[in-house]
This record gives structure tokens, C-alpha cells and sequence, in this order.
């Protein structure tokens, strides 16, 4: 049984047909490859803030460089997870955007463009098993 996600390296996949592959999770830090999905080809190395809420449960928390604020609650022993994500309207519209590497100055340049140009809200909620 997984014990914590601290150091696992995972192949997460959601129903709504999400693949990544893989997911890093560390103390301070999420290292994810979308590998499906309509932003697939993503790569991010995300700040995040982890914490251990109960025997078998761990979340993390991150914001993204888009604006997005995206909350994992982690379920050990049934190794499911529940992901909360507020989205800015401008990528919810067209994910294809945020294909790319969030460690690339040339994509954060690119991301900043829709950032100042498009609208921020309404946040488009995912909230996914």
C-alpha cells in the first residue's frame, strides 16, 4: 500500500480521460507531465504546499502560473484522489494553450499574452474523482 505520496512517482488517471504521467510529488514541489488530455504535452514543475490531515490522507495545494489554483486530497489506501481546480476563463476556453513547459521562458512569455488580454472570470471549476 502506498504510504505517502512524498517522493512516489505516478501514473495518475482521471475519469474524464486525464493522463499524467508522470506526477513527482515532493515536500514543497509537484513535478507533472500531462501525458492526455486537452493541454497534453504539458509539463510543469509546480510550488505546492503539502500537508498530512489524517492517516491516509494528504493533500496538496498550488498555484499556477495561469492564475489557476488547483487542491488535491490524496486517499491512500484507495489510492484515489479528488481534484478541485478554479480556472481563469481565457484557458478554460482553450487548454491547448497551456501545452508547453512551465520552465521555458519562451512559454511564460506566451502564457502572460491571455493573462493581460483576456478575461479572468468567471472560473471555470473542476471538480473531478
Amino acid at each position: 500500500m502506498l504510504t505517502s505520496i512524498l517522493g512516489a512517482r505516478l501514473s495518475w488517471h482521471f475519469a474524464n480521460g486525464w493522463v499524467f504521467e508522470p506526477a513527482i510529488v515532493g515536500p514543497d514541489i509537484v513535478d507533472y507531465t500531462l501525458k492526455e488530455g486537452p493541454h497534453a504535452g504539458r509539463h510543469a514543475i509546480q510550488h505546492c504546499y503539502f500537508q498530512r490531515v489524517a492517516p491516509g490522507v494528504e493533500i496538496t495545494v498550488w498555484y499556477e502560473e495561469s492564475g489557476a489554483l488547483v487542491h488535491i486530497t490524496w486517499y491512500l489506501e484507495t489510492q484515489t484522489t479528488h481534484r478541485f481546480a478554479a480556472l481563469p476563463a481565457w484557458l478554460a476556453e482553450d487548454m491547448t494553450v497551456y501545452r508547453g513547459n512551465n520552465q521555458d521562458p519562451a512559454f511564460l512569455e506566451k502564457i502572460r499574452k491571455p493573462i493581460s488580454q483576456r478575461q479572468d472570470w468567471p472560473r471555470h471549476i473542476l471538480n473531478v474523482c
